[in-house]
């Protein structure tokens, strides 16, 4: 079903400036870090512009404003290039209680689907059915097929601020073959340029984080960008030449996935315990590793990543998350059996120093040094 945007609105965003959605974050860091260790090992298969706000949670979540229907029923949702479909909750689930739900009957543009939608959790499936609907972020529209849940899988749920997640993986990755929202834009051209952009604010609860559709911004970061190319299109994957910690190196030529959704970075854990102990945290039960007293400033190495022969550091101030005065280091284990796997994955952690562009129509990501 065609959206209720008027041709000539779509011929003039096709020559707009790109779209910035702002980002928020969650204030949980703890409850929220917990739950997300145990989303992205769900998520990856491991069995244990005009503005577009992003809400900084902590460092821990970031999250923003999407509109789905006519009129506009408001949703927080995860913008995650780690995944691919669209979904919120519908007026079913009783393990959560969302203050946000989607209604499909008071929506004038929805049209049914009702195909079965369910994606595979740790704990559990989250179920739903298909709809479609016009989903609006930042300004621009398009008509596109998402899941509405109805059943949720286990508590965890509980622990993150936003309602749903909005994926921005390729569509390879998307459950029963629902075409991402993203790529729904570029293909109904309401985005003039096939990309989109973080950035990320390094301070928690501090405004200006966001999410630009159709190209960056140049008032984001320094420099010109370095391109390299994405070597499967399911994730955001690419080609990492070597990983040093200091002089150390830790891994050569290693598929290396950038992902928006995941708060730290998250690599095969002999290597991210290796790295915990050479940093000297002290690890958890829940995956984390703390300082009982955060390190002296300049007294731990960079983590440097290659890629395409351009070095992209990570200084200690980068790593360590100062949450309340406790110290939590930025890499965590994670096994992600084959065929996706092995990964490292490089998550907000690396994109708040790295501005990142996800070039959908050439098929690479871009970094440059964020301000």
């Amino acid at each position: 079903m065609m959206s209720k945007l008027f041709l000539a609105a779509f011929a003039a965003a096709a020559t707009a400036a790109p779209t910035k959605i702002p980002l928020a974050k969650d204030h949980n860091p703890e409850r929220s870090l917990a739950h997300e260790h145990w989303l992205l090992k769900s998520k990856y298969g491991v069995h244990d512009p005009q503005p577009v706000p992003i809400t900084n949670y902590m460092n821990a979540q970031y999250y923003g404003p999407i509109q789905l229907g006519t009129p506009a029923q408001d949703f927080k949702v995860i913008f995650d290039t780690g995944s691919s479909n669209l979904w919120v909750p519908g007026p079913k689930p009783i393990i959560l209680f969302h203050p946000r739900r989607y209604h499909s009957e008071k929506s004038s543009t929805y049209v049914k689907n009702g195909t079965a939608f369910k994606i595979q959790y740790g704990s559990g499936a989250l179920q739903g059915i298909v709809d479609q609907d016009v989903v609006t972020w930042g300004g621009v529209q398009a008509t596109v097929l998402f899941g509405e849940s109805t059943k949720e899988p286990g508590l965890q749920w509980q622990a993150g601020q936003f309602d749903g997640i909005c994926g921005l993986g390729w569509p390879a990755i998307a459950v029963d073959g629902l075409e991402p929202p993203f790529f729904k834009l570029m293909d109904q051209k309401a985005v003039s340029k096939g990309s989109f952009a973080f950035y990320l604010t390094t301070t928690a609860g501090a405004a200006g984080s966001e999410l630009v559709l159709g190209g960056t911004d140049p008032a984001h970061h320094t420099g010109n960008f370095t391109y390299v190319p994405v070597t499967k299109k399911g994730y955001w994957q690419v080609n990492g030449d070597e990983v040093k910690l200091g002089s150390d190196s830790l891994g050569t030529n290693i598929n290396a996935v950038i992902d928006s959704g995941t708060s730290l970075n998250a690599f095969p854990t002999s290597v991210a315990k290796a790295i915990n102990a050479k940093l000297g945290c002290t690890p958890n039960f829940a995956g984390e590793c703390l300082w009982t007293t955060c390190p002296p400033a300049g007294s731990l190495p960079d983590l440097v990543l290659t890629m395409g022969g351009t070095d992209f550091a990570l200084s200690m101030d980068d790593y360590i998350l100062n949450i309340e005065g406790a110290c939590l280091s930025g890499f965590m284990g994670i096994d992600v059996p084959p065929p996706l796997g092995p990964v490292w994955i490089f998550g907000d952690v690396f994109m708040r120093r790295w501005y990142t562009e996800f070039d959908a129509a050439n098929g690479r990501v871009g970094f440059a040094p964020a301000k």
